[in-house]
């Protein structure tokens, strides 16, 4: 089940190597890492302990106990925000260890994508909403202020280095100088946040994740993975946030794009538009190219009268068909019209893999 590496000075010095998946709802936003017994006695590991998480980088969580049916199965669930710190993602393999933590004695965070006027009294909240907290830097901090809003920080320094809880004593300042996301674009969004859709999350995880993530198993396979999928439902049952979730999950490049902001009445500016788009995301591949009201640029060319419309459809065809970076670059419209579309965006190339996304059970509800 796992790996020990490095048994020099004790417990502190072991890895275990465990396999990533997805928090449980009513783990998500506590930093908890859920890990079965025997591998909690292997590191020598309380509930409540803090571990060292490393996968691409290294953040920290705390150690919970696994639920029953996870015994023995070399797992470890933790939440996207955990995922998010540590450059993971579900079914990647992942090394944790025990730490021993000091009390960060300063500590500077900056927001992500939005002003802050920060003061003292505003400093002492995050500092309080933080207390015993386990950090490391370039983690990102998601503070709730009111009922329904939430700002993303971003630990840009802090003394000393490794992973420090913060305290009472802590030096907390916040700064007013704004710091970008690496990816961009896209909000972030999780499978988590998505009620209500577990089987569609599973069928876009394939058709979209694995071919950004692993590019190398459809090509040793032979198999060409899809250019496009199409999400078609009933507007406000979650096509959009499906897609933003799958973008952040898979750490690919988010372009988002409203269908009629494309249409322009300059002649080729529209194309032009389009153009640009795919430039962008074959440059910055892997990226997932969102078209939200699709039908709105690619309605049947017999239906339409004016000459943009069947400008833009062609062009996007053509588009689709010169992507060079197939499985790199992956475009996702969505439609609750989707009769109404050019019927050569559904042929094999293009938009050849469909997702009906439907609404929500009395279930579905509930999680929503």
């Amino acid at each position: 089940m796992s790996s020990e590496e490095n048994n020099i000075n004790g417990k502190d010095n072991l890895k275990v190597s465990l396999r990533v998946q997805e928090a449980k709802k009513r783990d998500i936003g506590r930093n908890i890492a859920r890990i079965d017994q025997e591998t909690m006695e292997k590191l020598d590991i309380k509930t409540g302990d803090v571990i060292a998480l490393v996968g691409k980088k290294e953040s920290a969580g705390i150690a919970w106990p696994s639920y029953p049916q996870d015994s023995g199965l070399g797992i470890i669930r933790i939440d996207s925000r955990l995922k998010k710190n540590i450059g993971t993602s579900i079914d990647d393999t992942i090394h944790i260890r025990k730490v021993t933590t000091h009390s960060a004695q300063n500590i500077v965070l900056a927001p992500i994508s939005v002003k802050i006027k920060s003061n003292p009294r505003f400093e002492t909240f995050v500092k309080r909403k933080l207390s015993n907290y386990p950090v490391a830097i370039d983690d990102f901090i998601f503070i709730s202020i009111g009922i329904s809003r939430e700002i993303t920080f971003k630990v840009i320094s802090m003394r000393p280095s490794g992973i420090c809880t913060i305290k009472p004593e802590t030096i907390l300042h916040i700064s007013e100088n704004i710091t970008e996301d690496e990816e961009r674009g896209a909000d972030i969004v999780t499978y988590e946040e998505v009620g209500g859709l577990d089987r569609e999350i599973q069928r876009v995880r394939e058709m979209v994740e694995l071919p950004l993530r692993h590019p190398s198993i459809f090509k040793h396979l032979g198999i060409d993975p899809p250019k496009g999928v199409l999400l078609r439902g009933p507007p406000g049952c979650g096509k959009t946030l499906l897609a933003k979730a799958v973008a952040n999950e898979s750490e690919a490049y988010f372009i988002s794009i409203n269908g009629p902001e494309i249409m322009s009445k300059f002649y080729g500016e529209s194309e032009k538009k389009l153009r640009k788009l795919f430039i962008e995301a074959e440059e910055k591949s892997p990226s997932i190219i969102f078209i939200d009201e699709i039908d709105a640029i690619a309605p049947k060319r017999e239906t339409v009268t004016g000459e943009v419309e069947r400008r833009v459809v062609a062009q996007l065809l053509a588009l689709m068909d010169g992507l060079h970076s197939r499985g790199r670059v992956i475009v996702i419209g969505a439609t609750n019209r989707p009769n109404s579309l050019d019927p050569a965006l559904r042929r094999p190339g293009r938009f050849d893999r469909e997702i009906e996304i439907k609404v929500p059970n009395e279930k579905g509800r509930r999680e929503v």
